[in-house]
């Protein structure tokens, strides 16, 4: 039974670590890293420095939060599991907490309202859903050509 639970243990590790980053998250062969600068770039965020987490989070509602770590720098943790409509939105939106935290503009009063009627959150799901169809649409990684043979 030991062995049985530490195999488990191992397989929930390795599938944290081969999180699929190198999936493409559009029709245009985008990748996660081809996200990122799309987003940092639309919010004007190119200078502050992005780590990322993927993990399980202790309560199943929580798709991502965001913690900054030193000036301009960030950790962004993101739910493992999520399709990849949903990480399209959930980096999103952490990105957009990031300019908030880099503008000043979140007021601390707000962190004693209720999660959705705070305004920064407000505008993180407003923005994020904006910025998420934007990179599915739009986005192209690769030309046409190249991403027709790779569907054959």
């Amino acid at each position: 039974m030991r062995f049985l639970l530490l195999g488990y243990s191992l397989l929930f590790a390795m599938k944290a670590l081969a999180f699929p980053l190198n999936e493409p998250l559009n029709p245009f062969g985008c990748k996660y890293d081809d996200m990122t600068r799309f987003y940092k770039a639309e919010l004007g965020i190119q200078k502050a420095k992005i780590e990322f987490e993927f993990k399980r989070m202790k309560r199943p509602e929580t798709k991502g939060y965001v913690r900054q770590t030193g000036e301009h720098r960030y950790k962004v943790s993101i739910a493992d599991g999520l399709e990849p409509s949903g990480r399209r939105v959930t980096l999103a939106h952490e990105l957009v907490h990031v300019r908030q935290m880099e503008e000043g503009s979140i007021d601390k009063k707000e962190l004693e309202k209720h999660y959705l009627a705070r305004s920064f959150e407000l505008e993180a799901f407003r923005l994020s859903q904006i910025m998420a169809r934007k990179f599915y649409m739009e986005l192209k990684c690769q030309k046409v050509e190249e991403q027709n043979v790779l569907e054959e």
